[in-house]
């Protein structure tokens, strides 16, 4: 006891308290870059009243009619906020720079197009490019201006005549915004909002700090790069309904000669991707002997058509074996019980796994197939919900009869839901000992 006392003191000392001193001298700013408050570049007040008027303009209509899979007031409400806050920060700029003429944009990676198309109704010329056209862009105006397009930087991907370029949740496309916006003017300026953290060349980010989080060094490695590209850059925080709500806006350049900043740039690249440089004369007759530096990495978009992980994509004889195979392992010395009003008294009720020991038994073939393509064995089992129950890692059978029944009334239409029995019920086709209730009881068809 007294050992373990003077163990613990010792731990105390050496270990946890230098640890909290260490945290207490440190300064926040040291550890992490994120803004404490938010709304810090625009005026809240006019925040709040701009975003209640986009909201009841566009708001409402658009979660009734929200063809997406997507949760509306999540999506709708969040690009509404990010509009307003992006209109107020183009109204400042406006006023610093003694201008009227409102600002034009480039959204890329636009998703469902919606920022585009409030940013557009409300006076702003612009364009919205994603590698996918979603069903939500047909319930737009058809002037509405979105294109469906893959972006792979390169010396074409510059865009001259734009004045913002934003990246909300544009993924892959992140960290080369600030490199397209510098390269496309010295007048284009960027609106970055990260989300899913990636490299240059299209990889996933890796963490190389332990003492700051993912998100927070992800923030860091992009504005290290936005500070390479020359722009005087800001962080802000949003008031969105996502826990990735970090801004990075690159509002202006700083005054540097051309050809040091893209020297600057292009070393930059050449350190952190693998960079090809290819220089050609142009054959245009008014640009005669001008040389062109095209500039292409191993960047690699996403695929357009996004894949589908979740089991339904493969083959029907993989997944019934599957099936047959964690049955038989649930079956095996599985709890005989007893169920009460029922014809077959005794059933084999299985055992309650981990999925962990359930894997082992699947051949390895077929569990690297189900991992690579199609989301994993836990996936495919919860698909098949009629037949298994899977919760906290754990799998067992789901006992017919014993949650809802057929003829219970829906609240809705105080009809019976005789339409939900057109399904065979599996125990009763391939349980050892058949179904455990009749077919009244049962929720699929006998």
């Amino acid at each position: 006891m007294q050992n373990g006392l003077l163990k613990s003191i010792e731990w105390l000392k050496q270990k946890l308290f230098p640890c909290i001193l260490k945290w207490a001298r440190s300064n926040d700013s040291e550890r992490t870059s994120i803004p404490l408050t938010s709304l810090n570049l625009v005026s809240a007040e006019k925040y709040a009243k701009l975003y209640c008027k986009l909201k009841e303009k566009y708001g409402t209509k658009l979660i009734k009619n929200w063809p997406e899979s997507t949760d509306p007031t999540k999506f709708v409400y969040e690009d509404i906020a990010i509009a307003a806050y992006l209109l107020l920060l183009w109204e400042k700029e406006r006023f610093e720079k003694k201008t009227n003429n409102l600002q034009s944009f480039l959204d890329l990676g636009c998703g469902n197009g919606l920022l585009v198309y409030i940013l557009f109704n409300e006076g702003h010329r612009g364009l919205g490019i994603d590698l996918r056209r979603r069903k939500i862009w047909d319930l737009y105006p058809p002037e509405t201006p979105l294109q469906v397009s893959t972006i792979v930087p390169s010396s074409t991907t510059v865009y001259p005549e734009v004045d913002w370029i934003i990246g909300n949740h544009s993924d892959e496309l992140t960290p080369w915004i600030p490199i397209i916006a510098a390269r496309s003017s010295n007048n284009c300026r960027f609106f970055l909002l990260p989300c899913c953290p990636y490299e240059l060349n299209g990889a996933k980010y890796q963490r190389y700090c332990a003492s700051k989080s993912q998100y927070s060094e992800y923030i860091d490695y992009v504005r290290s790069i936005c500070v390479q590209c020359g722009f005087t850059t800001y962080l802000d925080k949003l008031r969105i309904p996502s826990t990735k709500r970090i801004c990075l806006i690159g509002w202006e350049r700083t005054p540097e000669e051309v050809k040091e900043l893209e020297d600057r740039i292009q070393q930059m690249l050449s350190t952190k991707t693998t960079l090809t440089l290819q220089k050609y004369e142009l054959s245009d007759k008014t640009v005669d002997s001008e040389i062109v530096e095209e500039w292409t990495c191993d960047f690699k978009p996403r695929e357009k058509v996004e894949k589908v992980r979740n089991c339904t994509q493969l083959d029907k004889t993989l997944i019934a074996n599957i099936v047959d195979i964690v049955s038989n392992q649930l079956l095996h010395e599985g709890r005989i019980m007893t169920i009460e009003g029922t014809p077959k008294k005794l059933w084999n009720a299985g055992r309650c796994l981990e999925l962990r020991e359930i894997a082992e038994s699947i051949p390895k073939e077929a569990m690297i197939h189900l991992r690579k393509e199609c989301g994993g064995l836990q996936t495919l089992l919860k698909n098949h919900s009629y037949i298994f129950r899977v919760t906290q890692g754990r799998v067992e059978f789901r006992i017919p009869g014993t949650e809802g029944r057929i003829n219970e009334k829906s609240k809705k239409n105080k009809l019976p839901l005789l339409r939900t029995k057109t399904k065979p019920c599996w125990f009763y086709e391939n349980h050892p000992n058949g179904c455990p209730v009749t077919e009244t009881k049962c929720n699929y068809k006998h």
